[in-house]
This record gives structure tokens, sequence and C-alpha cells, in this order.
């Protein structure tokens, strides 16, 4: 009996620990080539809307680069020198979050471009086609971090602010991590569950067995 208490109280542990999270990449270089003010990217039941606006805040063309290597992401049309990236005083990319709230953990990003010397910042906004105020996260080069502020902003913006040395960069991607349990965490849940009723019913037998001699 006692080695049945610790078998049921193992398995209990194991099913009702936290669930696992699913980490989901979304890359911004496919579809590739100019893709108008607005592009939505989706990985399974996660979605995800980013938006392309010039410096005085007006919607302007995305362009999802595809050239290999460090060559791959999300820019925009109007970058002057020809890169198709997110180019310093140009204008922003702006990713629309809104559809994940409630859904994932967290959401981190990560950039991409082949020059050196690029800074970035990222800012916070409930409202479409605006930022301001302090940037939440800052960073250099090839480079990333976790979305800050998660239920927070509604939305992020991508801004470059390199003033020397290159002047841009590309928004490489998103990695979700989801708050819904895997499908194989249900599954060991559900036989957990199972196996503890079968195992407190025999206990139950036991015990009428052992009154009724």
């Amino acid at each position: 009996m006692k080695i049945q208490n610790t078998l049921l109280a193992t398995i209990a542990a194991a099913c009702f620990a936290s669930p696992a999270l699913a980490g989901d990449t979304i890359n911004f270089g496919t579809p590739s080539g100019k893709l108008g003010t607005s592009q939505t990217y989706t990985d399974g039941s996660l979605s995800v809307t980013a938006s392309g606006y010039n410096a005085s805040n007006v919607a302007t063309d995305l362009y999802g680069k595809n050239a290999g290597g460090d060559e791959v992401g999300l820019g925009l049309a109007n970058d002057p020198s020809g890169q198709h990236e997110i180019f310093y005083g140009k204008g922003y990319v702006q990713i629309d979050v809104i559809a994940l709230l409630g859904k994932v953990s967290n959401i981190s990003f990560f950039t991409n471009s082949t020059t050196q010397g690029e800074q970035w910042s990222v800012f916070g906004s409930n409202k479409s086609g605006s930022y301001s105020g302090t940037a939440l996260i800052k960073g250099t080069n090839e480079s990333g971090g976790i979305l800050p502020g998660l239920g927070d902003w509604k939305y992020y913006d991508f801004v470059s602010t390199s003033q020397a040395g290159g002047k841009n960069f590309l928004l490489g991607g998103l990695t979700i991590t989801s708050s819904v349990p895997e499908p194989s965490t249900w599954v060991m849940t559900i036989l957990g569950v199972g196996l503890i009723g079968a195992g407190l019913r025999r206990r139950d037998k036991v015990r009428v067995a052992i009154n009724c001699a």
C-alpha cells in the first residue's frame, strides 16, 4: 500500500507540474519583396501584423528581404541606401501584438544586417502609427531580446537610432512562447488522472475487503 501511494504521488506530481511551453518562431524574410503597408504573419493559431510608417507617421511600404545569411528580415522600401532595411530617420516597423495578449507568456525578437555599427531601439505604443517616450530596450548590430511590458502595450515599434556607421537594420523575426499547454501535456495529464482514479478505486476495494473479513 505504501508503494502504491508513492507511485500515485509521483504520477500526480508529474502530471500537474507546470505545463510545457511551446516556442514558435515567425521569420520575417518570407514573403519577400515589396509588401505594401502591412503584412500578417501566422504560425499555427498565433499571428502578428507588421506595419510600416515613415518619419511623419504616414503608412509606408514594408519590404521582406530574403537574400540569405544575415540579409533576411523585415525592413522598409523607403531605405535610401537601397538595402530595403529600417534606415535612420526614415521611419519604423510597428508590430501589432493585440492578437497574442493573454495567449503567450513572452515574445522575443532578433535583428539582422551585414553592416556594422547599427543601433536600434524598441518603443511601446497603444496607438497604431505612433510612438513616443523612452525606449523600452536598445541594442547594437545583430542582437535582440525579450519584448518588455507585454500586456502594457498593443504595439512595439522598431527604430534605427544610428547616426553614424551602419544606419540600417532588419527585424529578423519573433519567437513566441505560448502559455497554452502542448497537446502532449494534455495527454499526460489525462492519463495521469485516469491512473490516479484507478489506483484510488483499487485501494477502496482492498479497504472494503479488509473490513468485511
